[in-house]
């Protein structure tokens, strides 16, 4: 029943990076990317290594390429490149695979972040202080004012459900992680943000495992499956914080925005499809006690059906059940079968 017990994953120093590339895909930002770039200076001044900001400007029709090409600090280097889509091809997950492609050079650490956003003056350095510290992917934190999604009923509904159902969710998923060694025994609990306005991952790993996912939106999910199922160590980092816009109209298409704007209309909004329902929570738990502890499914993909609030409100008490009298204290017998044969 617990046979499939595993060491916790190895934190072996690797050696640093050469250099820090940012890829940051952007589209009509000249009002929020002079602000993003001085931020990523400020971060960079902090950084021993040099750091280079590589700015995809995909389509702008206004002042984005100009504000970006007239930027100028020591620390931070700017390389410009302009791209049209064709319409068929035009999206932001091909247009950040594209511009992490052009980032992914020779040693250096790949990261990337959205035109909309303000990294930490540390983000840089916490990224590359987990890399030399054996992480091959790095998810950093994200935060953002959605106020105004709060003051909607249908916002604080979905909030306050989607909260307590995904705490449950993680709780479930880090179990699973830790019994097949995609993150260390008895290490804290991660936060699961798997944004690509916050993300840093080693060139070398990522032209290995064959870049990023070529999808429409939910790139940054489906990076980070791809790594797992390459076996790739992954690092949730509570100190790689960037803070993003709430705005409603953004340039995505199945982006930020829109999840905001959807949240706040209707009675029953839907939920994060990282909402996995109970059923299936049920049989990924069933495959770890029998001793296969599953990969957890693509977090960019939909499993089953999409859950609505109402959907969180009505499993939420089972689920609560399920962890209390199931995962706890099968996961419990599991981690001391882990430390007797570990002595």
């Amino acid at each position: 029943m617990y046979g499939s017990c595993v060491a916790p994953i190895s934190q072996s120093l690797q050696p640093p990076p050469d250099q820090i590339v940012i890829a940051i895909p952007v589209r009509n930002e000249a009002a929020r990317i002079g602000r993003l770039l001085g931020a990523l200076a400020v971060a960079a001044s902090r950084c021993h290594l040099p750091v280079t900001a590589v700015v995809l400007a995909n389509d702008c029709r206004d002042r984005t390429s100009a504000i970006a090409r007239g930027f100028a600090r020591p620390s931070l280097q700017i390389e410009l490149r302009e791209i049209s889509f064709p319409d068929h091809q035009a999206s932001a997950g091909r247009a950040r695979r594209v511009a992490m492609d052009m980032a992914a050079r020779g040693d250096a650490l790949l990261m990337t972040t959205d035109g909309d956003a303000v990294p930490d003056p540390g983000w840089i350095n916490a990224a590359l202080g987990a890399v030399v510290t054996g992480a091959d992917l790095v998810c950093g934190a994200i935060t953002a004012c959605v106020d105004h999604v709060l003051a909607t009923a249908s916002g604080a509904r979905i909030t306050r459900a989607e909260g307590a159902y995904a705490a449950l969710v993680h709780e479930v998923r880090h179990c699973l992680d830790q019994m097949a060694g995609r993150q260390a025994v008895s290490a804290a609990r991660p936060h699961y943000m798997e944004s690509g306005a916050s993300m840093a991952i080693r060139a070398r790993a990522y032209r290995a495992i064959g870049g990023l996912p070529c999808v429409d939106a939910g790139e940054d999910r489906a990076l980070v499956h791809r790594a797992e199922a390459h076996g790739l160590r992954i690092r949730y980092a509570d100190d790689m914080r960037v803070r993003v816009s709430s705005r409603l109209h953004g340039r995505a298409q199945g982006g930020m925005a829109e999840c905001l704007r959807q949240r706040m209309c209707g009675g029953d909004p839907l939920a994060d499809q990282a909402m996995l329902p109970l059923e299936a929570l049920r049989r990924l738990w069933a495959e770890a006690l029998a001793g296969r502890p599953p990969g957890f499914p693509d977090r960019a993909q939909i499993y089953g059906t999409r859950l609505r609030a109402s959907d969180l409100e009505r499993d939420l008490p089972e689920l609560n059940h399920f962890v209390a009298t199931a995962v706890r204290p099968h996961f419990a017998r599991w981690m001391q079968t882990a430390r007797d044969r570990a002595a």
